[in-house]
């Protein structure tokens, strides 16, 4: 007899990479319904998932009687990161963004079906009092958990990523070890990840035999690179990293992204050097100096060949999905320790 698989709840599904995660995990589970309140983020999760119940929903309007309805037995998601991040406010649980969030730690106890969370968010969640108010939840319900602090350079992907992920299982007599063990690496951890990915360079994640057309369309302009050239992260095809892609990419220059050297004859060190600041910024050009396009991304951040943007998605929408997402291969390996 085919063993029944278990049932997925994806909340703040985005553009489904907790979906493709738990395909990839190969642990016998499956989404049965998302949510998420992004209309974008939304077309490309039903673009790419057009058999899963994925509804348009504030998670507020989620009572614990319509969930156990869908007897999940997993519940995957990765809230809103704005109320954390460096960059923002920082309001923690003051933020209306969080309020979804704390609705959900509200029901969580009338939840009779799950038994399993894995949740995602960026690094400065571990020290907020909305993770405090999270795991006092798991506690008062049973949950055993662990915590880690992850980036996809944990399994040789050549992109920094770091976040912060939660796993938490219900049962009797079960333990992860210490829950306030924030984890750095894979390999530090007493869980047995299974190394997928091999150590690489960038050059396998990028797309080949690019037109001269579609070259154009992501080649930095003459005003970026005179007025950013000193910031720029640049990376060649032979580096083994890049910087973490933010939403924000192509929009500013500092500190949302690396950009490619995408001529790799060129001498890049030389070209920089030599470059004063009152000459034509044609010295630079040679180096054909270009954005990482959104497939090359997406490829970093683990989506499969198959995972494609509905054709009328502008390209800055899909920058800022990717920079909102999370990396696929990191989730996968995580959900595999919790279901295994």
């Amino acid at each position: 007899m085919e063993k029944k698989k278990m049932r997925i709840l994806e909340l703040y599904s985005g553009i489904g990479g907790m979906h493709y995660a738990a395909e990839f995990a190969n642990v016998g589970a499956e989404v049965v319904f998302s949510v998420d309140i992004n209309t974008s983020a939304n077309a490309v999760y039903r673009h790419n998932f057009k058999q899963t119940n994925q509804q348009a929903r504030n998670i507020e309007s989620l009572s614990a009687k319509e969930i156990n309805k869908l007897r999940p037995d997993v519940i995957m998601m990765s809230p809103p990161c704005q109320p954390f991040t460096r960059v923002g406010l920082k309001l923690d649980v003051e933020d209306s963004r969080c309020s979804s969030f704390l609705h959900l730690l509200d029901i969580l106890p009338h939840l009779e079906t799950v038994s399993f969370i894995l949740m995602e968010n960026v690094v400065g969640f571990e020290t907020s009092e909305m993770r405090n108010a999270f795991t006092k939840a798991l506690k008062n319900c049973d949950f055993y958990f662990r915590e880690f602090i992850l980036s996809p350079e944990s399994i040789k992907i050549p992109n920094s990523r770091s976040r912060y992920y939660l796993l938490a299982k219900k049962c009797t007599n079960f333990s992860f070890g210490s829950e306030n063990d924030i984890m750095t690496s894979f390999p530090n951890s007493s869980c047995d990840i299974e190394m997928s990915v091999q150590e690489k360079t960038l050059y396998p994640y990028l797309e080949k035999d690019m037109s001269d057309e579609d070259l154009a369309r992501y080649l930095l302009t003459d005003k970026t690179l005179l007025k950013y050239w000193r910031i720029l992260d640049v990376r060649q095809t032979s580096d083994t990293s890049s910087c973490c892609f933010t939403k924000a990419y192509t929009h500013y220059a500092e500190g949302t992204g690396s950009v490619l050297q995408h001529d790799p004859n060129e001498p890049f060190h030389q070209k920089f050097a030599e470059f004063k600041e009152d000459e034509d910024i044609a010295h630079l050009k040679p180096l054909k100096l270009r954005y990482f396009t959104p497939r090359e991304v997406g490829n970093l951040m683990g989506f499969p060949a198959e995972f494609t943007f509905p054709e009328n998605t502008s390209l800055k929408t899909r920058y800022r999905l990717l920079g909102n997402s999370l990396n696929v291969l990191v989730v996968s390996n995580l959900l595999r320790i919790l279901l295994g």
